[in-house]
């Protein structure tokens, strides 16, 4: 009986997301076409990308969140190994539709930005010219990680799938950040990062919520799951309500814009939404509280069990309110991509630094100016924030509190050296530049690579083999080396992109580093040990010297182009940087040194 009732269902539940989708896609294509006004390009591009690319994007960002966020879902809170496989089929399904929408948008997007409309008999005579342009390879990159997310999701049924899943899904929310307006011409780069923050804290919620009512009693009740769930949802709201009205902020050009742009006005729209879907969320953790307890209460019996019960329903009555708000955001974001917001028309700041950075010069590096420079970074201040939240999650194990301190006080390293002053004169200043990887790897790396657990599988991979453990502390500084050396630095001087991967680079290399001397077992002699240690310190003292004495400037059609009135000799500068590796590296070996000498003292 059950099993045809499921079966009768299934149509009427196709047909019902078919038409909230359909509403949904006319919600889109209506609010575009109010916040695109009487652009000339749109509607040059004739009816059928004007009114497709909002369904376009609308379908292909409800297809990437159920993707990212059922896959998070799958990989990290649920337990079951049946109700992982019903999750990752979902996600198969909701990849493979992503990868659809991506066409279409490529499409569209290629229709709007060479003015020829779909079907035109002139329309893909250049799209090879559109897809070697930086939006044409941002949209053919996430078709093809969306493509490949789909044939990864239908391999099995495994965390270690449900992860990797993850991981690409995300990759499709960074590229379709990067595909993003661009905001102010100083503002670019917070406007792509806020916006990658954005998508991937509506992916994990929105999509985790929605697979989360497609499991089965037995799994969509599941205290711990919807517990770990809850967490996860509230962490995406906070970055969510900051990141997006820090990207509404760029776009505009001035506060009167809240009555005059119906672009800023649907931005408004969005988070009143938000502001409704934060009230439903303290609605639900009180149903959480009430109907998802560790154990029965045997005290209250049949009273207590009834009120879990109702509890329950009621939480599931919320979250299907809680989608449909959330669709409707999705529509309305979908509607603002396709449109222009109005800070696109922003000057670009003035002078040879400005043309080449997007950044007017900054003042001379002064005790004064230095100490002032500030450039918030969002992905990075996002990233901090989003250690320490898993650090003291409400489930986490009890930690020492000298590791609390130093993955917070990397934590600040972090925000410091992508926000601050480095951050500021690193886009002029090959020191700077240099400087702000170093300290990320050597300092901030190091400080979080040393708390929490060692991996298993590293510990096994090194063993006694204190030579491996060498080699992966080696592994980090040497491809940082590599990407200054190689063409890739002026990529990431150009470029948003590569300029956050330079810097992940340098971050996730020092933790490499930290954990490959932390897992090597006691039992090792002394000497290896230290070599150990002293290898990476080597690597920095070789790259010190190589910057002091070298006649050959890194990027030097960046920062020998900058037309700096102060500090004009980029040789010269490059030469500070070597001096500055240098004392670094000075420091860090006495700072090695300093636990071994306690170590090796009888009365320690």
């Amino acid at each position: 009986m059950s099993t045809s009732v499921a079966q009768r269902s299934r149509p009427m539940l196709i047909v019902i997301l078919g038409a909230v989708f359909a509403l949904l896609a006319g919600l889109s294509v209506l609010a575009a076409d109010a916040a695109g006004g009487g652009n000339l390009v749109l509607l040059d591009a004739g009816p059928i990308a004007r009114h497709g690319a909002p369904v376009a994007a609308t379908l292909a960002d409800l297809a990437a969140a159920l993707t990212l966020g059922g896959a998070v879902i799958a990989g990290w809170l649920l337990r079951d190994e049946a109700d992982r496989a019903r999750v990752l089929i979902v996600v198969g399904v909701a990849a493979a539709i992503t990868t659809l929408a991506r066409g279409a948008s490529l499409a569209f997007s290629y229709a709007v930005a060479t003015g020829q409309p779909v079907g035109s008999p002139r329309f893909g005579s250049d799209l090879g010219v559109f897809v070697a342009t930086d939006l044409g390879i941002w949209l053919l990159t996430a078709l093809v990680v969306a493509a490949a997310t789909t044939t990864v999701a239908v391999l099995g049924s495994s965390v270690r799938i449900a992860r990797t899943v993850a991981v690409l899904a995300g990759l499709i929310s960074f590229c379709a950040a990067m595909t993003g307006h661009a905001a102010g011409d100083e503002t670019h780069e917070v406007g792509t990062s806020t916006m990658l923050i954005h998508l991937l804290a509506v992916g994990i919620w929105l999509g985790g919520l929605a697979v989360l009512q497609l499991l089965p009693d037995r799994g969509r009740d599941d205290g711990a799951v919807v517990r770990g769930y809850s967490h996860l949802a509230l962490i995406c709201w906070v970055a969510l309500a900051l990141s997006g009205v820090w990207a509404l902020a760029v776009r505009m050009n001035h506060p009167g814009e809240i009555l005059t742009s119906p672009y800023v006005q649907l931005g408004v729209a969005k988070a009143v939404l938000l502001l409704l879907l934060g009230g439903l969320g303290v609605l639900q953790r009180r149903q959480i509280a009430e109907g998802f307890g560790t154990a029965p209460d045997a005290t209250r019996g049949a009273v207590s069990k009834d009120a879990g019960k109702h509890a329950r329903a009621t939480y599931r009555r919320l979250a299907v309110l809680e989608l449909a708000l959330m669709g409707l955001a999705v529509a309305l974001a979908a509607a603002m991509s396709s449109s222009p917001p109005p800070a696109e028309a922003g000057t670009p700041p003035g002078g040879t630094a400005g043309v080449l950075t997007g950044y007017p010069l900054p003042a001379m590096p002064e005790v004064s100016s230095v100490l002032t420079a500030w450039r918030p970074d969002p992905f990075g201040m996002a990233l901090a924030c989003a250690l320490a939240l898993v650090w003291w999650r409400p489930r986490a194990p009890r930690r020492p509190r000298t590791q609390s301190l130093r993955l917070l006080l990397g934590a600040m390293v972090l925000v410091l050296m992508t926000s601050g002053p480095l951050n500021v004169y690193g886009k002029v200043l090959v020191s700077a530049h240099v400087l702000q990887h170093v300290l990320l790897m050597v300092l901030a790396g190091t400080l979080l690579g040393s708390v929490g657990a060692v991996p298993q599988r590293l510990r096994a991979l090194v063993e006694d083999r204190w030579w491996v453990a060498m080699l992966l502390a080696l592994a980090g500084p040497l491809l940082l080396i590599l990407g200054y050396v190689s063409p890739f630095l002026r990529l990431a001087l150009d470029g948003h992109a590569a300029h956050l991967a330079l810097q992940m680079l340098a971050l996730a290399g020092g933790v490499l580093t930290a954990l490959a001397v932390r897992a090597v077992p006691v039992t090792v002699r002394p000497w290896q040990r230290l070599l150990l240690r002293g290898a990476p310190l080597l690597l920095g003292l070789g790259t010190g010297v190589a910057l002091l004495l070298t006649d050959s400037l890194l990027a030097a059609s960046w920062f020998g182009a900058t037309g700096r009135t102060w500090w004009a000799d980029a040789l010269a500068d490059q030469q500070r940087a070597g001096i500055a590796v240098l004392v670094v590296v000075a420091v860090a070996a006495v700072i090695v040194m300093v636990p071994r000498r306690r170590r090796s003292d009888p009365a320690a």
